[in-house]
């Protein structure tokens, strides 16, 4: 992923969360060694903590190295835009609303999603190593297929602590029912699950206004649960009997749906999902012959 691909996709997640994004300039980070930081990493379809790789070299040149599933690798998780956004609604209005909300949606889908209308930001949180030296420190992450230039962190004199990222109630104080080990777990349930992503082609020249595909799972492994990544753009109606999953998609508003809004996620911890056909309908209710999906 180039620079200008991350730098447009950190323009749309600019938030407290959000320190710095990788191969630009970063939002500033700073903080102490041993303190957990938050840092943007662009739009990643295929990073999590089980394939993550981390390096981080400090002032001094001394590399640490978080290997997959290191624990100081809190969790990655993906941020979305405010559904009523200007980017959104000015996007898919085709309105600018005063601050060019079309421009944002036209370079976005052409140079970050390549047209897939399911906009995130990808975050990792992660601890500091407990002894670095002050200065400018870089972090480097790779998935293990592709690497992104490193991310510059302000490390501070002195020590600082990794968050626990407590509960409190609505007065302050921590919610002391949950044991302080089960805290970062929380924060890891905020990460995506094990899923299934069904996308479609449509290698006709009709455009498609409803689709009806029929799929397998095997039975008695999880719970199928459908996700909808856009749920202002196409209604989701679902329904699975423990193996046999079946899925309509329609627009919410219009007449035309489109293969790559069409796109949907399968969780639930479900093994084996296959498809085992797929009808496709126009405005006027006919039948589109070129109409496929793919389980990935």
């Amino acid at each position: 992923m180039n620079s200008l691909k991350i730098w447009l996709i950190c323009l749309m997640f600019v938030s407290v969360a959000l320190e710095g994004c990788v191969m630009t300039q970063t939002f500033g980070t700073v903080a102490r060694q041993g303190d957990t930081v938050t840092v943007g990493l662009g739009y990643q379809t295929s990073l999590s903590r089980q394939n993550a790789t981390v390096t981080i070299t400090d002032a001094a040149g001394t590399k640490t190295t978080y290997a997959p599933n290191d624990t100081h690798v809190r969790a990655i998780v993906n941020l979305y835009p405010d559904p009523v956004s200007r980017a959104v609604v000015g996007g898919m209005t085709n309105q600018d609303l005063g601050y060019n909300a079309t421009a944002t949606k036209y370079l976005i889908n052409t140079y970050v999603t390549l047209g897939d209308n399911d906009w995130y930001q990808t975050m990792m949180v992660l601890d500091l190593p407990a002894a670095m030296a002050a200065g400018a420190a870089t972090i480097s992450v790779s998935n293990g297929v592709s690497s992104f230039s490193p991310i510059t962190v302000n490390v501070l004199p002195g020590t600082g602590i990794s968050n626990l990222f407590s509960i409190y109630n609505i007065v302050g104080n921590p919610m002391d029912l949950l044991a302080p080990t089960a805290y970062p777990q929380l924060l890891a349930t905020m990460e995506r699950a094990d899923r299934y992503t069904v996308t479609f082609t449509n290698t006709s020249s009709i455009a498609i206004t409803a689709i009806q595909v029929a799929l397998v799972h095997s039975p008695g492994v999880g719970i199928a649960w459908v996700a909808n990544p856009r749920g202002d753009l196409k209604n989701v109606v679902w329904h699975d009997d423990g193996s046999n999953l079946n899925v309509m998609l329609t627009p919410t508003q219009g007449t035309l749906l489109g293969a790559k809004n069409s796109k949907f996620y399968v969780a639930g911890g479900i093994t084996g999902l296959s498809v085992i056909s797929v009808s496709a309908y126009d405005s006027s209710g006919q039948s589109i012959v070129g109409v496929t999906a793919s389980v990935q």
